[in-house]
Parts: C-alpha cells; sequence; structure tokens
C-alpha cells in the first residue's frame, strides 16, 4: 500500500512518552516509522487516556479525559491516532465508541469539546502500531528496508490480553497473528504458543505477586518448550512482568538469563540497521542477536 504523504497523529500516553517505563517501546517505534517514510506528529499537550483502572472509579471523568487527546487530534486535522500502549489503545477505542454510540455520554463530552459533536468526528480512527505496519505499510514494504535478516532466529510473540480485546477489528481476539507476519518479514521464525494472548497479571503484580508468577511460568515455559530464543512484546506492562517474572522465578523455569525479552519494534529497528542506542537496546542484547543475523542486500 501506497503511504507516501501519509501523516498521523501519534498519542504517546504516560508509558511510552519520553520519561515513561516504556520509553524505548515509543523510541524504537518512532525510529522505525522514520526508516519507512511515515511521518507523526505528537498530540499537542496530550493527557492521560483515561485509564481502565480510573475508568472503575470515575467512568464520566474517564471519558472526558480521553475526549481531550480526540479533540486535540481533530483541532489538529490528524484524526487518524497511532497508539502504542494497548491499554491506552483500549482506552481510547472505549471512548470513541461511546461518543459514537451513547447519546448520553455524547451530550456530556461535547458540552465541554464541541469538536466532537461535529460531522468531522466520524474521521477519528485509533490505530494500533501492529495494524498500521501490518495493514498500511505492509510486506514489501517492510522487507525492502530490512538490511540484517534474523535468519532461523526463533520468535516468540507476546500479545497480552488487550490488543485484540475486545477491539480486535484488526485481527482475530484469540489467535492473531499479525506479529507473526513482521517476525517472518524480517527473516525470523516465529514460535506458537496457545498462551501469547493470556495475561500476564497486570498490576495484580503489586498485591499477589505469586499468582502472577504462577501464570507467567506457564506462560515461559509454552516459548521454552518450542525452542524460542527471544521474546518480542507489544505492551509496556507486559515487558515489565516479564522481566521482573524471568528474575523472581529463579529455578523454577528453565529460561535462559540471557533470553532476550525486548519490544518487538526493537527487534524491527535492528533489522533495519538503526543504532542500538536509539533503539533502547543494550549491548548485551543486540550482540546475542546480531549473531543470529546475516547482512543482505537492500534498495
Amino acid at each position: 500500500m501506497d503511504t507516501s504523504g501519509k501523516a498521523l497523529s501519534y498519542y504517546p500516553g504516560c508509558s511510552c512518552s519520553r520519561n515513561g517505563i516504556g520509553r524505548h517501546y515509543g523510541f524504537s517505534s518512532l525510529a522505525v516509522l522514520r526508516a519507512l517514510g511515515i511521518t507523526v506528529s505528537e498530540i499537542e499537550d496530550w493527557n492521560c487516556c483515561g485509564s481502565n483502572l480510573y475508568r472503575v472509579v470515575d467512568e464520566k471523568g474517564s471519558y472526558l479525559l480521553g475526549a481531550r487527546n480526540l479533540a486535540k487530534a481533530l483541532e489538529m486535522n490528524l484524526p487518524e491516532i497511532l497508539i502504542l500502549c494497548p491499554a491506552c489503545f483500549l482506552s481510547m477505542n472505549r471512548t470513541l465508541t461511546e461518543i459514537l454510540a451513547n447519546t448520553k455520554v455524547r451530550n456530556e463530552i461535547t458540552k465541554k469539546y464541541s469538536i466532537l459533536g461535529s460531522p468531522a468526528s466520524s474521521r477519528l480512527r485509533i490505530r494500533h502500531v501492529i495494524d498500521f505496519l501490518v495493514n498500511d505499510i505492509g510486506e514489501e514494504a517492510i522487507k525492502n528496508r530490512v538490511k540484517r535478516r534474523l535468519e532461523g532466529l526463533k520468535i516468540a510473540a507476546y500479545y497480552g490480553c488487550q490488543i485484540t480485546r475486545p477491539y480486535s477489528y484488526f485481527d482475530d481476539p484469540e489467535f492473531p497473528t499479525s506479529l507473526e507476519k513482521i517476525i517472518s518479514w524480517i527473516g525470523g521464525q516465529p514460535v506458537e504458543s496457545p498462551l501469547k494472548t493470556k495475561c500476564c497479571g497486570g498490576m495484580l503484580m503489586l498485591t499477589n505477586e505469586e499468582e502472577v508468577l504462577t501464570v507467567i511460568e506457564k506462560i515461559f515455559n509454552s516459548y521454552v518448550r518450542e525452542g524460542a530464543e527471544c521474546i518480542v512484546t507489544a505492551c509496556p506492562l507486559c515487558h515489565l512482568n516479564l522481566e521482573m517474572a524471568r528474575t523472581r522465578l529463579g529455578k523454577r523455569i528453565s529460561v535462559d538469563k540471557r533470553l532476550p525479552i525486548i519490544y518487538f519494534t526493537q527487534l524491527v529497528g535492528l533489522s533495519f540497521g538503526i543504532g542500538i542506542d536509539e533503539l533502547g537496546i543494550s549491548k548485551n542484547i543486540a550482540e546475542h542477536l546480531i549473531e543470529k543475523m546475516v547482512l543482505t542486500a537492500t534498495v
């Protein structure tokens, strides 16, 4: 698909912002998009997405927070909003769905953000970066920019629970394949697991660590049995939980301590030849992966 001249607004959210726990997800995603010739403009003065946790306490307040970001994107005339964090993706989609389908919510929101009551709001689209890379950029464009192919590297794609649920418009909610497509396009060998969309435990790690460790142990073992040499994530919280669990599980699992757990955009960026500092990848992880890579001729 021709994406030349395509422009999107970009919502980093709290996790993927410059100081967030998923900042390297943000840095690497922007680097990959630049390499593909895509321009994104950060939403001016964005705020919290409204958070699914906050929605439980104050539903109206949650919708108003999300709506402010949507209004800002419309004011920039960039109604197609690119999002990285699955929780933000879910929260912003929920807000947009309510604005379009729930008259009571729409009336409350348009009192404060009148632009969301205009015909322009029908152009709003919330896009996850996986969806955009697979369905707008596509296989040919990604393959053409690969400088180091990950020939034969067995890569496990861990989606977590929110990327395709409940808003599964771009992939199957239980058995998605979009990440596996990207992995294969950069030369890797996707490793399947029936637990790839199982919840990592989320914030429960703070209150019931043992329960979360038990869940993640099953996730790790499902990948280890298939010979995974790398795990890619697309969620800052999933990434954090997997990293913490790998350390805390100790001898309970047979996971190699060098097994890289990285954001999928970092892996794509590495295959594009983007520098490890720009991608936020440690030297040790980069060396481990580059050992598996082969140089390829690129256009």
